[in-house]
């Protein structure tokens, strides 16, 4: 009985390297495909093909990256760009009600993608003539 509870024990590092998936490259992805949830990522190891768990900065989580698909990346919590809000290059902005609320869109640079912002409170957001910005009123 023990022999056989050995070998089991000697087969089970062996099956689950065999279940994990073979990769080749740099490539890398969130656990569960979900944004802004672990503080973990999992990265190819070139030499054995395999995936590794890393872990992210203190403080941060992983992200797709959306300027390179197949790559993840880490971020503060609640970073990332907004899903539909589109992309976006440089320090833009743009209100999400113009004159009627304070809440408007800024541009996050590492992401290209906007992400939720607001004016002071009591101030409405306004889109600047040029349309690249806003100013709080």
């Amino acid at each position: 009985m023990v022999r056989i509870a050995a070998a089991f024990l000697a087969l089970t590092p062996a099956l689950a390297m065999a279940s994990m998936p073979y990769c080749e490259g740099n490539v890398s992805y969130c656990p569960n495909g979900q944004n802004n949830v672990s503080p973990n990522y999992f990265q190819c190891n070139n030499y054995s093909h395999q995936y590794e768990s890393m872990a992210c900065p203190a403080g941060q989580v992983c992200f797709a990256n959306p300027n390179k698909p197949g790559y993840a990346m880490c971020g503060l919590p609640g970073t990332g760009g907004i899903p539909g809000a589109g992309k976006c290059t440089g320090n833009t902005a743009k209100c999400v009600s113009p004159g009627q609320t304070g809440n408007y869109l800024q541009c996050e640079n590492w992401s290209g993608q906007y992400v939720n912002a607001a004016c002071p409170a009591g101030l409405k957001c306004y889109n600047n003539a040029a349309g690249n910005g806003v100013y709080c009123q």
